[in-house]
């Protein structure tokens, strides 16, 4: 299977969406399956532009002061 560019923006908003929310919730809230949005963040597949709006949308939901905890010492 060829793969697309990755970008950065998309992989990036998914995975801080995810580790926010959970792929369950994330699936919910864009309306997608899980094996569709990680094959938009692995480059498998073009995130459509409207579930990238929403995926932004979904992300200006996040307080700003979260942090991901596991990815501290």
């Amino acid at each position: 299977m060829n793969r697309l560019p990755v970008s950065p923006l998309v992989s990036r908003g998914l995975q801080i969406a995810e580790k926010h929310l959970g792929m369950t919730e994330l699936s919910v809230r864009l309306g997608s399956p899980a094996t569709t949005i990680m094959a938009w963040r692995l480059g498998h597949v073009t995130m459509p532009e409207g579930k990238f709006l929403l995926m932004v949308d979904i992300l200006m939901e996040i307080d700003p002061n979260w942090t991901d905890r596991a990815s501290k010492p």
